[in-house]
């Protein structure tokens, strides 16, 4: 018989910090994830835990952060990428880091901690699309977009791995039993084929797109801007 764990004393904290805490609860199934688990894990008084986080809410929360600064604190922008690049890494990071921490995904809360773990990677993107000849307003908007396209890839992945898969399929799939196939061919043959657009090729397929618009939008600023040059340049020669 295993002997029982020797718990620390019942002081305020028993000398625990958030660090120790997350390691411990890193060890754990998030699905069953308790304060009490957490205390166990550690060898101390439930109160040494509740004394840095409030109950399991909290704890999933502390999970949560730690995934996301934890990797996105090493996230590489090699030196010669351009913000075509950059913007692709960002995007995969950001998508591979809430798939890789599916419990706890929908816990991840944008507070001073994480914010702090984007700075250096959205600092280096930013600048990237500065140079390359966007405004700030427009960088600003187009890292936006990405971590959009990220989380929304992210969260259609997930629940399609549900099981019964993503909702919608299954809400277009009742809805075209529903109708004549012949007034919907086409929807009806891509239903049939079990057609995913949460994959690889459709992430893929989403940073193309972005990409490619963001291109266009860079492109027209520039004529446009040359346009305005050339006018107030033939204003100023009469």
């Amino acid at each position: 018989m295993s002997s029982p764990i020797r718990r620390r004393g019942r002081g305020i904290s028993a000398g625990l910090g958030r660090d120790a805490i997350v390691a411990a609860a890193r060890e754990l199934d998030p699905a069953t994830l308790t304060v009490q688990a957490v205390a166990d894990q550690l060898g101390v008084d439930r109160k040494a835990v509740t004394y840095h986080v409030a109950g399991r809410e909290g704890l999933l929360q502390l999970l949560a952060e730690d995934a996301f600064t934890s990797r996105f604190e090493v996230l590489a922008i090699p030196h010669g990428a351009d913000w075509r690049d950059a913007l692709r890494l960002v995007a995969t990071a950001m998508r591979d880091i809430l798939l890789g921490s599916a419990t706890v995904v929908t816990h991840i809360r944008f507070d001073p901690s994480t914010r702090a773990a984007a700075l250096r990677p959205a600092e280096e993107v930013l600048a990237r699309l500065v140079d390359a000849g966007f405004d700030e307003d427009s960088a600003v908007r187009a890292i936006a977009l990405v971590a959009d396209v990220a989380m929304a890839h992210a969260r259609g992945v997930l629940l399609n791995a549900r099981a019964g898969g993503h909702p919608q399929r299954a809400e277009l799939h009742e809805a075209l039993a529903t109708v004549d196939a012949a007034d919907h061919a086409l929807l009806h043959r891509i239903d049939d084929t079990g057609f995913s657009t949460f994959d690889e090729e459709q992430f893929a397929f989403d940073l193309d797109v972005l990409i490619r618009g963001l291109e266009s939008r860079l492109a027209h600023s520039s004529t446009s801007a040359h346009t305005l040059r050339a006018a107030a340049s033939s204003r100023s020669d009469r």
